[in-house]
């Protein structure tokens, strides 16, 4: 069994739903631009890890917190694997970076705005591993289970035979229901749009049961608002409880049949 199959097979033994793998000099960088070498010295390779999310969790009628909570135990199934990788290849004496697969994340400003930064892309690492596309709601959309995933990656200096695969022209059609579905009006639908995501106006949705246009609006809120306590105790502890994955659910792609169709 070579490298590029142990790896694929300890990933899979711990719930990874697709792994790919590519070379770090044919993955197209996000902004900020951050080069495979800025986190790891002489980095060959990305490693990159997709744990699906279940249908009944982003549909759920009653809200997003059982959509929240599988996020986060998709994440521990990710950071679990690429751990497990990260300790075997190191074991060959290759050196590894486990890039965080979610929190904590870099504030950067840009052009007088605030945004919330990776230190490295896991969706373009993705793209160019062959999991999937870039779609119109910013995310990456597979054939297996359209948006419905988290990712992970990791870097190396082992060098590690590249994914490939052919991917279907269809994954994302346009349709812009992830464009009508967004609250806010954050995502562009001109597919050449830089950024794509208006992510400070996405992030108001996201913590919006706790944060308001104003100081006042905010304080407010917290004295009469039924169990905003509670909320912000939930709120620090576990995470973001209350966090908007319109653009994510209403894709076509992550419906039932289309994930049973792209197997």
């Amino acid at each position: 069994m070579g490298l590029r199959e142990e790896v694929i097979e300890i990933a899979r033994s711990r719930e990874i739903d697709l792994v790919g793998i590519a070379r770090v000099e044919g993955i197209e960088l996000a902004y900020p631009p951050r080069p495979a070498e800025d986190l790891l010295a002489g980095a060959k390779t990305a490693i990159v890890f997709a744990a699906s999310l279940l249908w009944g969790a982003l549909n759920c009628p009653r809200g997003t917190k059982g959509a929240v909570k599988d996020s986060q135990v998709a994440y521990d199934r990710l950071e679990h694997a690429e751990a497990a990788v990260g300790r075997f290849l190191e074991s060959k004496g290759f050196a590894c970076y486990l890039v965080p697969a979610s929190m904590p994340v870099d504030v950067i400003k840009h052009k007088g705005t605030t945004y919330f930064a990776a230190e490295w892309s896991h969706r373009q690492a993705a793209i160019a591993a062959g999991l999937g596309v870039k779609g119109l709601n910013n995310l990456l959309v597979t054939p297996e289970y359209g948006p419905y995933v988290r990712l992970s990656s990791m870097l190396t200096t082992a060098e590690i035979e590249p994914t490939r695969r052919e991917l279907p022209d269809d994954l994302c059609t346009k349709c812009r229901k992830c464009v009508e579905a967004c609250p806010v009006g954050a995502l562009n639908p001109e597919p050449k749009a830089q950024p794509r995501l208006n992510q400070p106006l996405c992030k108001t949705r996201y913590i919006r049961p706790f944060l308001h246009p104003t100081t006042w609006q905010t304080l407010k809120s917290a004295f009469t608002t039924e169990g905003f306590g509670a909320m912000g105790i939930q709120f620090l502890l576990e995470g973001y409880h209350f966090s908007c994955a319109e653009c994510q659910r209403v894709c076509p792609r992550g419906d039932l049949k289309a994930q049973k169709e792209g197997e």
